[in-house]
């Protein structure tokens, strides 16, 4: 290969093999280029590379940044998360907050805030501090877990349930707690499954299954019962979420055995693909499980009149779950 000049202020193109060199590839693109542009944008990489950009301009990058990215559903990125100015003013943490931002994806985490919000859990956008991005001491410590973990660690203190307790992780070794540092509040993340379980079948590596025993009692707090298994990471936070909901609030509910094949197999699909239903992940049905299924339907809206059917008595709550169910089982749970 014969050697290209580095000044740029030569004219000529360099020569290979006795050919001018009059092209630059970049992906799919080509542009023709004389050693002088070469030298130029040779250049020019070197002086920016020495640049110190001041924290003003990493902050109004950063802020662009966070205003224009897209959730998967067509909200902004800036709606469920925000940079604390005060604390996030470092070069190096506004750099991390920016990879954070531009890099990464935040879907899962974004529903997790939004369901918390929703039940007084927490308030939108999170504000992440300094502190928050330090949890993870680097990005490869961050790319060593799967992604909604890694960033579970640093939005979940932001997400509190009463008496000073908020959602917060603890490592220890390999083994990984939640909410409480202490045995039976153990985190599981990918745990064995046959290869046919229905969890394993739909698995994302960003996402991975999940085994825990955390819910919470109303007598008791946060305890540790039997084992379950989530289809992901980001479930399983939100059952949690919702189980503390549901052991401090009061509620209604109406429930029915159905058939989980009417309806062109809909409860089936429901319960069977845990990555597209909007509820809480249910225990696998296999082969052999029964053809019913219990539908039960939870609301803590307040009731518009003391006596009548719970279509009659929560109106918002059975239009929405009209939506999800469909018509036909709608029928059999509110109109029978």
């Amino acid at each position: 290969m014969s050697v290209i000049s580095r000044r740029s202020s030569d004219t000529d193109s360099p020569v290979v093999n006795g050919e001018a060199v009059r092209c630059m590839f970049s992906d799919s693109r080509v542009r023709l280029l004389k050693v002088k542009d070469v030298g130029s944008l040779r250049m020019a990489a070197r002086h920016h590379s020495l640049v110190d950009f001041p924290p003003d301009a990493l902050h109004t990058r950063l802020t662009q940044s966070l205003h224009s990215k897209r959730l998967v559903d067509g909200t902004l990125l800036n709606t469920v998360l925000a940079f604390d100015a005060q604390t996030v003013s470092e070069p190096r943490v506004l750099l991390a907050a920016m990879w954070l931002v531009e890099k990464q994806t935040w879907d899962e985490v974004a529903d997790v805030l939004r369901l918390a919000e929703q039940c007084g859990r927490c308030t939108l956008p999170v504000r992440l501090t300094a502190d928050d991005i330090n949890r993870h001491a680097n990005k490869t410590a961050y790319l060593a877990a799967p992604h909604v973990l890694a960033q579970l660690k640093m939005v979940g203190p932001h997400i509190h349930f009463g008496n000073g307790v908020p959602f917060q992780l603890f490592h220890h070794g390999t083994t990984l707690w939640a909410i409480k540092d202490e045995d039976g509040f153990e985190i599981d993340i990918d745990p064995p499954l046959p290869p046919n379980h229905p969890y394993q079948l739909h698995r994302q590596p960003d996402d991975p299954p999940v085994r825990s025993c955390i819910t919470y009692w109303p007598s008791t707090g946060w305890v540790s019962l039997g084992a379950r298994d989530y289809s992901s990471v980001s479930s399983c936070v939100k059952s949690t979420i919702l189980s503390h909901f549901e052991g401090t609030h009061q509620y209604n509910s109406t429930q029915r055995a159905i058939n989980r094949h009417v309806d062109n197999n809909r409860l089936h699909t429901i319960v069977t693909q845990p990555h597209t239903h909007q509820w809480r992940d249910a225990p696998p049905l296999h082969h052999s499980a029964p053809l019913t299924a219990t539908l039960t339907v939870h609301t803590t809206e307040s009731a518009v009149s003391a006596v009548g059917a719970f279509k009659d008595r929560f109106l918002v709550t059975t239009r929405l779950a009209r939506v999800v169910l469909r018509a036909v089982i709608s029928a059999r749970i509110f109109d029978q």
